[in-house]
């Protein structure tokens, strides 16, 4: 039978000797986890392993402490490793468009940079005098001294000739181009060929001389050919000259100085670079005498670029990316767009992106941010799959030019900590075969941890915690003991404390705010509670509209009388922010036929999946209940009346029985009692959720028609444990205004709301006739035979 519930079975109440100390003032903070032990020794397990793909997800919901256990793990960690090398880009001189790699020991690649920056600046200011100097000049002027004389006698003497041949050897434009031409001279006047053609036909020229003329212009022309490649010849040669000239005089100089820069570095692993510097440098000493006037640096080929400086970092950095885009996550290559939209780049452009930055340590990225950015997961894979980062730039830079750089890989070692939630990595394990792979370490987060003396020690510490870090007034022990039951109400069950803590640590802060403004130097129950109200009051509104159309007879809820057919069911609205219970009317209607029991929600397409399973249950119960030894001969629908939304959950199943009980046996059911509970086939009465907004939703109709002392709640036996009640509830039924009644049997629940015995079957298997399932029977076993009559009555 229905058990009414006592009082103190409505809410746990922390124990007082649990409390430590008269105030939290008297509490040592915590100063690790609490409460996560299973996700502690997984978290600590998929750090420490250094096998490929051992990289860590961790699930739980945001408050459990997921990213404070983190980065407690972490920075031990962090301190007890090796510093990574830093990682520079430098120009390639063999391949320009892919700029090389180079690594160094931490702090050596900023050194490398400054004392490249220090040698250019030199290099530019003193060599361009150095090459304009008197001593250089007179070198030079004897290294080619020969070469110029041998130059001057060849000119000369093609001159020389020329002349003696009646010719003159001018010099013509040619566009930007002059070039030498040998014209007749006819009184000692240059003429052109058609000139001089001109001058025989009029006869002011003799026609043989003319002639002449033109054969030696033939013979000229070809040995002019021959003077201009010999001159040319000997002016390379002079180049050639001069430029060893000043690579002899410059090498000892540069020798010299990247020496100096090797020693400054002190890391074997950029001589080669240098050397390749020194030789370049040979090749190239035009780009230290360019003039000014140009935007472009000449020098930007010996430019040192540090993406990744570790030369601070005390060990094994730590990386955490709160914004994981694709360029944030892998780095990307800057272009440089000139006035013409000409997008071009170099190596001094390359970034690095957090997962270089944590190469030889540890990134945290939180797993919903990584999956919504474009492309970023399927590198991530591969970065991690591969241990390698290749940076590219953003493709639609280099659409048009096509100049994008591609730089050398980096081979990464770091371990990944991702941050989702459950459903997330279920969802990725089941549909993503290299997530297995690159994932292998679950590091799960409950919401919620045992309650115990030891856990609510545990649990106080961290408030006292919150306390002194935010210098927030101390909780003394009824505030602390409030609290307390609070976090047990937030995790639904009385064996369970919520480890969500940040959600704790909210009404902390409230209430505090809530003692300082009232004068408090200490935080009380009554600040808690106060706390607890005002944010009911922030986020109730849709509640206290729903409840005043109740209140106005818009929605049609009765709560005294009795009604066949009519029962107040209970379901919970989860706003996310706010979640509140309220009481529904559920009606059922009997009628001749085979159709069983007809759910209107489900016909009308605005139930879920959970709601048609408890119908099928339900009907299941009846079958087995009624159905033995002949068909269910019935026709039931049932509905929600005046819902218009969605209806899903099988927490009203047993209100839905106990309507059509009702119906069938014309015994009517109180109203003054709201149901609520699930229902197996076999008739057990099964737990459900949000026990303590359901029973607090109707009370708070109840209270607001006046309270008469004969309303209550049915809740199933087994959510007893659930109870956490508001103080006012608990008030109520003390003095006897409001009861809570448990059944574990649908027999249990309809004996209460009917007043009338559910009856037991006898040794012939009938139940009573005057008992509510007789009844039912008995009604059942006319419509079967008012149904065979009809049929036998259609035949005829």
């Amino acid at each position: 039978m229905a058990r009414e519930l006592k009082a103190s079975e409505l809410r746990w109440r922390c124990p007082d000797e649990w409390l430590q100390g008269a105030s939290t003032a008297e509490i040592e903070p915590s100063r690790g986890i609490i409460g996560q032990d299973r996700a502690v020794r997984a978290l600590g397990f998929g750090l420490a392993v250094d096998s490929l793909g051992f990289n860590v997800f961790v699930t739980g919901l945001t408050g459990t402490g997921r990213m404070t256990a983190i980065e407690l793990h972490l920075r031990p960690l962090a301190g007890q490793g090796k510093v990574p090398d830093d990682l520079l880009f430098v120009y390639n001189f063999a391949r320009p468009e892919q700029p090389r790699l180079l690594r160094l020991a931490a702090g050596r690649g900023v050194v490398l940079r400054d004392q490249m920056e220090k040698l250019l600046r030199d290099l530019a200011s003193s060599l361009p005098g150095m090459f304009d100097g008197d001593e250089f000049q007179r070198r030079l002027e004897l290294a080619v001294e020969d070469l110029k004389a041998r130059q001057q006698e060849l000119i000369k003497g093609f001159e020389h000739r020329v002349r003696e041949a009646g010719f003159t050897l001018v010099q013509v434009q040619v566009g930007s181009v002059t070039r030498p031409e040998i014209l007749p001279t006819v009184e000692d006047r240059p003429v052109t060929l058609d000139k001089l053609q001109s001058l025989a036909e009029e006869g002011k020229v003799d026609r043989e001389r003319a002639a002449e003329l033109e054969r030696g212009h033939g013979k000229l022309s070809e040995e002019l050919q021959r003077v201009y490649h010999e001159v040319m010849t000997l002016r390379e040669e002079m180049v050639a000259r001069a430029e060893n000239l000043r690579r002899s005089t410059v090498e000892p100089i540069l020798k010299q100085a990247l020496g100096a820069v090797a020693r400054e570095v002190a890391e074997p692993r950029a001589g080669g670079y240098l050397d390749d510097v020194l030789a370049d440098m040979l090749d190239h000493l035009d780009l230290f005498v360019t003039k000014d006037g140009d935007d472009s640096d000449p020098l930007l080929r010996y430019r040192v670029n540090v993406v990744v400086d570790n030369g601070a970092t005390p060990g094994r950095p730590v990386v955490i990316e709160t914004e994981p885009s694709h360029g944030n996550l892998f780095g990307t290559v800057e272009a440089k767009v000139g006035p013409n939209l000409h997008s071009t780049s170099d190596h001094m452009r390359i970034r690095a992106g957090s997962l270089l930055r944590a190469n030889g340590g540890f990134l945290v990225v939180n797993a919903f941010d990584a999956l919504s950015e474009a492309g970023v997961w399927p590198a991530l894979k591969r970065a991690l799959r591969y241990r390698r980062v290749v940076i590219r730039p953003r493709d639609i830079l280099f659409a048009i030019s096509g100049q994008a750089l591609q730089p050398d890989p980096v081979e990464i070692d770091v371990k990944v900590v991702m941050i989702g939630d459950r459903a997330l990595y279920d969802l990725l394990h089941e549909m993503d075969e290299e997530f297995r792979k690159i994932f292998k370490v679950l590091c799960d987060f409950d919401s919620e941890m045992p309650n115990g003396r030891e856990q609510v020690a545990d649990f106080l510490a961290l408030m006292a915690k919150i306390v002194r870090d935010e210098g927030l007034p101390h909780l003394d022990r009824s505030g602390m003991a409030a609290l307390v039951e609070e976090a047990v109400r937030l995790a639904h069950n009385r064996k369970r404390i919520s480890a969500r803590f940040s959600d704790a640590a909210d009404i902390l802060r409230e209430a505090a705010f809530l003692a300082r403004r009232r004068d408090g130097d200490q935080v009380t129950a009554e600040h808690v509670r106060a706390a607890l109200r005002e944010r009911r009051d922030r986020h109730s509104l849709p509640e206290d509209k729903l409840s005043e159309m109740m209140l106005d007879d818009v929605l049609v809820i009765a709560s005294a009388g009795s009604t066949v057919g009519q029962i107040n069911g209970l379901a919970v609205y989860d706003l996310g922010y706010h979640a509140f219970g309220l009481p529904g009317r559920v009606t059922a209607r009997v009628g001749l036929g085979r159709e069983g029991v007809i759910s209107v929600e489900r016909e009308a397409r605005m139930s879920g999946s959970t709601h048609d399973k408890g119908v099928l249950i339900l009907t299941g119960f009846l079958r087995g209940t009624f159905a033995s030894e002949a068909p269910l001969s019935m026709s039931a629908s049932i509905a929600f009346e005046q819902s218009y939304g969605g209806v899903d959950g099988d927490s009203a199943s047993s209100t839905e029985v106990y309507a059509i009980l009702s119906a069938l046996s014309g015994v009517p059911l109180r109203q003054d009692l709201a149901v609520t509970g699930s229902v197996d086939q076999n008739g057990r009465i099964q737990a459900i959720g949000g026990v303590n907004e359901k029973v607090e939703g109707f009370f708070a109709l109840c209270s607001r028609r006046g309270l008469s002392g004969t309303q209550g709640v049915v809740i199933p036996e087994a959510n007893v444990a659930d109870l956490q009640l508001d103080p006012e509830v608990v008030t109520a039924v003390e003095s006897g205004r409001f009861h809570l009644w448990a059944v574990a049997r649908v027999e249990d629940g309809i004996g209460l709301l009917t007043g009338v015995p559910a009856g037991e079957r006898g040794p012939d298997g009938s139940f009573p006739p005057d008992t509510v399932l007789g009844r039912c029977a008995t009604r059942l076993a006319e419509m079967a035979e008012q149904l065979r009559r009809y049929g036998s009555g259609a035949e005829r």
